[in-house]
Order: structure tokens, then sequence, then C-alpha cells
């Protein structure tokens, strides 16, 4: 009964000690954290002249998109951007949007859905397509209102579901305009970036009262401060594993990719014209293959792609098969002949490229403007 008892003890003290050591972890690592970014620079000289932002405004501009920004649960979509409305480079609520620049009064308003490229990744509020195109209709004293929607990681079936939600909410109305720029993200039937923890949360869900501990303690152990701090270091070490539901390689899946791609044009399409909503589908400069890209690796802590011959020829062939594709307007000259940097990073266009895409863009739906 003794032995009982000790062991009794000592697990519980092993328990709470455990636990303590995970919450001083969570203390320590935000206190490191705060420190590492007080001086911090995470972009390169040459993306701060692009993004003519000072040292400490890239820094601000940094925190707002990766560190403060949070993802939350949206239903059908499974997740929405938001940071608040008040912010200084980086404003976005699920319901608003992103803060765009936008004529005030309006007769009708132009609604953008895509990814992080669309959303603005690396660049302020004023930076992005959709803003320099509410610039553009400013200048043009047009009253149309530009609406931003795009949202980190999207793709054109997350895209084409948070449309309809829009319309079944009344926020679409005839004769609106609706422009999808889509391609970097498009990969066939993939996963979104919450789908495997809403699996496994389901999966806890539909349990016998009694037995739902078994599915939820793994998630709670996973989200200990312990486990996700082996898992930074095995990130840095590349030494992640991949997870059962993480989304196939888009080359070994073109035919899905195109079938995926069509079938959401076509679904957009029948409901525009059936609701008599102007939609366009366009398809979007790809890096490394339009527009300036950077001649070398960058520093700070954003990344820039320097592919390989068989990469570069996979994203090739990627964009080629998306072009093809019938009711799809292909818009990625309008980074033919830039001399500026086009890019802020492996992927996200720079305020130059968003500006001459924006002029793109409005050289296409002008008539349907007035």
């Amino acid at each position: 009964m003794k032995k009982i008892q000790i062991i009794v003890n000592l697990f519980f003290i092993t328990s709470v000690l455990f636990f303590l050591f995970n919450f001083f972890l969570g203390w320590a690592w935000e206190i490191r954290t705060k420190i590492k970014f007080k001086n911090f620079e995470p972009y390169d000289k040459a993306v701060l002249e692009a993004l003519n932002l000072s040292n400490n405004d890239g820094l601000t501009l940094y925190l707002e998109t990766f560190i403060e920004r949070k993802f939350d649960y949206e239903q059908f979509t499974e997740h929405a951007e938001n940071n608040g409305y008040d912010k200084k480079f980086v404003n976005v609520t699920p319901t608003l949007g992103r803060k765009t620049t936008s004529p005030k009064n309006c007769k009708k308003k132009i609604f953008f859905y895509g990814g992080s490229t669309t959303f603005g990744y690396n660049v302020t509020d004023l930076q992005t397509i959709p803003s320099y195109l509410g610039e553009i209709l400013i200048d043009k004293r047009k009253n149309v209102c530009v609406k931003n929607f795009g949202r980190g990681s999207y793709f054109s079936t997350q895209e084409t579901i948070l449309f309809q939600k829009h319309i079944l909410n009344k926020y679409i109305n005839d004769g609106d305009i609706i422009i999808f720029l889509d391609g970097i993200n498009e990969n066939g039937n993939r996963n979104s970036r919450n789908t495997g923890f809403l699996f496994e949360v389901q999966k806890a869900l539909n349990q016998k009262y009694w037995d739902m501990y078994k599915f939820t303690f793994p998630i709670f152990f996973e989200s200990l401060a312990i486990n996700q701090f082996i898992k930074r270091i095995q990130k840095k070490l590349n030494l992640s594993k991949k997870k059962e539901l993480e989304q196939n390689n888009i080359f070994n899946l073109k035919n899905e990719l195109k079938h995926v791609y069509e079938k959401n044009i076509s679904i957009r399409n029948g409901i525009c014209k059936n609701m008599n909503i102007n939609c366009f589908n366009l398809l979007q400069p790809f890096a490394t293959l339009h527009g300036k890209y950077f001649e070398k690796p960058i520093g700070g802590a954003i990344e820039n792609r320097v592919l390989n011959i068989d990469q570069k020829t996979n994203l090739l062939e990627k964009y080629n098969l998306l072009k093809d594709i019938s009711s799809i307007i292909d818009i990625s000259d309008a980074l033919n002949n830039s001399k500026k940097l086009s890019y802020v990073d492996g992927v996200h266009y720079s305020p130059d490229a968003n500006k001459k895409i924006a002029h793109k863009i409005y050289n296409i739906i002008s008539n349907r403007i007035d």
C-alpha cells in the first residue's frame, strides 16, 4: 500500500512539474520573441526600397503580417484573416475584408477573391492590388467601392464558396463586379490549412462522452509548449515529417488540377450569369516566370526562391496548363518590361507590380464600371 502511495505521489509531482515547465517555457518563449523582434530586420534592403519603408516600419509590417495577425474559424471555408481595424499597415476582419483605398459613395462594388497575393502579404493596406485599383477609380471619379477578400492560402474552391456565402448574406448585388485572381495556389482537391486539425476534432465530437478524452488528449498534448518547441526545432533542421492529410504534390495531379479549376470557373460563371453579376477569372503572374525577379538570394527573414531548372520547368508547365483553360483571362503580361523589382519574397508582389496589375485589371473591367 505504501509503494502505491509513493507511486501516486510521484506521478502527481511529475505531472505538476511537467505542466509548470510548459507554462514557464511558454512564458519565456514569449519574452524571448519580444526581445528578438525589438531590433529585428525582417526585410532585405532591396525589399525595403521596393516597399518604400524604413527599417522600423518594415518591422511593423512584418509583425502585423505574420506575428500579430490571427486566423478565425469560418463556416465552410475553414479559416479567415483577422487583425482588426486598428493597425498601422495590415487591417482586416472576416466581414469587412482588408482595408483598401476606395471611393466612398458607391453605386456598385468590386469584390476581389484570391490567395495571399490578392490579400497582399508583405505590403501595406495602401499597396495591394485592390487599393491601387481604388486609386484609379478615385482619379477617374468612378463611384465604385473596392473590397479585398483575398486570404492566405485560398485557392479557387475556397474562393468560390466565399463568393457564394457573400451572395447568400446579400453582400453582392446585381451589377457588382467580381475579380477572381488565381493560379499560384491551384493544387486540385487539396486540403486547407485547418483540414487536419478539424478532422481530428470532428472525430472527438462523435465519440461517446466517456471516450472523448481518448481523442482530445492527443490534441491537448500536441498543443503544449514543449511539443511546439520541439516541432519548431525540427522544422529549422528540416526534420519535420509529413502529416497523413497533407496535400499531394501538384505536379503529380495535373489532370485533377485542371479539372478542379475548370469546374470552379464553370460554377462561378453559372452563378454570375444567372444573377447578372460581372465576373472575371484572371490568371495571375507567376514569380520567377513573369516580371523582374531577384537576381540573387536576399537577406532577412523573408526568403525568395532561386529555382533549379527542373523546378522552373514544372512551374512553367503549371502556368501553361492553366492559361489554356477557357474563360480565363491571362494577365501575366501586366509585368512585362518591369524595370523595378516585381516581388518582395518568393511569391508575393511588390507595390510596383501590384500597381501594374491593378492598371491591367482596370483596362479589362472598365466597360462594366459605368
